[in-house]
């Protein structure tokens, strides 16, 4: 009897470690499932997490790229400006200077003698202008004054000087300001090539 005993906790035994065995190699399958699941879910998330990284990446840089465009849009046209205002002040200065000279008087006479009609139109200058070429323009233009023309001085004027209708109807305006911005779009492309083709 003992020995049947002895087979009876061997097979409980047996069985027992068996069992045991099953059951542990079932845990540890679980676990390594539970393991490979934890692994493929970890690595969805961390490729979801660089792609979400890649595309703020991708928009920051398209922003940035965006606004450094615009800036430089904006200091080429602020540049540009700056440079064309410039430009103006110095050409009305040279057309001033072309104007203080006696060419003026020449111009003038010019001018007049493609009127055809002068006892119907009248000479406009500044009164400094008057003042310091009245003599001249009295010597060149007197066939046209004693057909009618007249000479005076303006406040309106400040350089150049002005060819106007006797009834007030129409004049024609050779200022320095309205002479350069007649000249301006003569010279605005010339410049615009040279200063601004790398802008464009």
């Amino acid at each position: 009897m003992a020995q049947q005993i002895q087979d009876l906790v061997a097979s409980i035994r047996k069985d027992g470690i068996e069992v045991a065995q099953k059951e542990a190699a079932q845990i540890i399958a679980d676990a390594k499932a539970q393991a490979e699941d934890l692994i493929r879910e970890a690595k969805k998330e961390a490729a979801s997490l660089l792609e979400k990284a890649q595309r703020e990446i991708d928009t920051r840089d398209q922003s940035a790229r965006s606004s450094l465009q615009q800036a430089s849009r904006d200091v080429q046209l602020s540049l540009k400006k700056a440079i064309t205002t410039q430009l103006d002040r110095l050409l009305v200065e040279q057309v001033e200077k072309a104007y203080a000279s006696n060419d003026l008087v020449s111009l003038i006479a010019s001018v007049v003698a493609s009127l055809g009609d002068a006892k119907q139109h009248e000479v406009q200058l500044s009164r400094k202008d008057f003042d310091a070429l009245a003599k001249s323009l009295a010597g060149q233009l007197s066939d046209a004054i004693k057909a009618g023309l007249e000479i005076k001085p303006v406040a309106s004027v400040s350089t150049g000087f002005r060819i106007a209708a006797k009834d007030g109807a129409s004049f024609y305006d050779f200022s320095a300001e309205e002479t350069a911005a007649l000249l301006k779009p003569f010279l605005s492309a010339a410049i615009e090539k040279i200063v601004f083709s790398s802008a464009n």
